[in-house]
């Protein structure tokens, strides 16, 4: 098996030396390229497994590009593009991994999704695991809104805990603490939730004036977002959320649950 990865960004440099550690030929195809590379052209010639890591935006025309031939496999590695973008190729199938890729472009331990039919499934999830990877087996054909609905869910996980953070910052400063200690500060909670969420589930993991069901400091957090002239509309939104996670895992009574109603129901 010869496997030809075209572009070299951040998910191909931990693609490629995960592949050859796991013993697969790669060769890489660039527009430019350098010692021991290819054209993209060439490689998807010289190749079985063809992986498509360029931009989504260049996806579709990158394959029509390349020239294919009978039995070859396109893959790209994009949670938001459908695999029409491969149509040009004689076999196409998704294997996305749900990683952040910026700093450590390490994957194995993370779960990836793959999207194939039954021909090519069970090798896509062979490889998985054989980088120390997790298969995740998304539906095959996969829908547009269960498409947008799965990469939403990775986005919000992912770049949605900066916005959370972003406001903490912005509270942590308006409190006349130095800047430059609130990310050090600050994360170290964000990493004890989610470690507590993996061991207890979300409900277990809740904790804080929610948990509690201190209406009166929920309160004072929503007038200390006022004094320092920000919205309360993430807060607002993140509380309701605690809150009906808390009422399911059974940790507020009937009278707290409606102290903390009225508190977000007076913004």
């Amino acid at each position: 098996m010869i496997h030809a990865v075209i572009g070299y960004g951040r998910l191909a440099r931990a693609l490629v030396p995960a592949l050859r550690a796991a013993g697969e030929v790669v060769v890489v195809g660039r527009r430019s390229p350098g010692a021991g590379e290819l054209l993209p052209a060439d490689a998807a010639r010289a190749a079985d497994w063809v992986w498509l890591t360029v931009p989504d935006d260049r996806i579709a025309a990158t394959a029509a590009a390349l020239p294919w031939r009978a039995g070859q496999l396109a893959l790209h590695c994009s949670g938001a593009t459908s695999l029409a973008a491969l149509a040009p190729a004689p076999e196409a199938a998704g294997f996305h991994p749900l990683k952040l890729l910026a700093g450590d472009a390490g994957l194995a331990g993370v779960h990836v999704g793959i999207e194939a039919d039954a021909a090519f499934r069970p090798a896509l999830q062979e490889l998985a695991q054989v980088l120390g990877l997790v298969p995740l087996v998304l539906p095959s054909p996969m829908t547009e809104h269960a498409r947008a609905a799965y990469h939403a869910a990775a986005n919000l996980a992912a770049s949605g805990v900066l916005a959370v953070l972003a406001e903490a910052l912005a509270l942590w400063e308006a409190a006349g603490l130095a800047p430059a200690d609130g990310l050090p500060a600050l994360t170290p909670l964000s990493r004890g939730a989610l470690d507590t969420a993996l061991a207890r589930g979300l409900a277990g993991a809740v904790s804080g004036p929610i948990a509690r069901g201190d209406a009166g400091v929920l309160t004072r957090h929503l007038q200390a977002l006022a004094t320092a002239g920000l919205d309360a509309d993430l807060l607002l939104a993140l509380a309701r959320r605690q809150l009906a996670l808390a009422e399911a895992a059974g940790r507020l009574d009937a009278a707290q649950s409606c102290a903390l109603r009225a508190s977000l129901a007076g913004q």
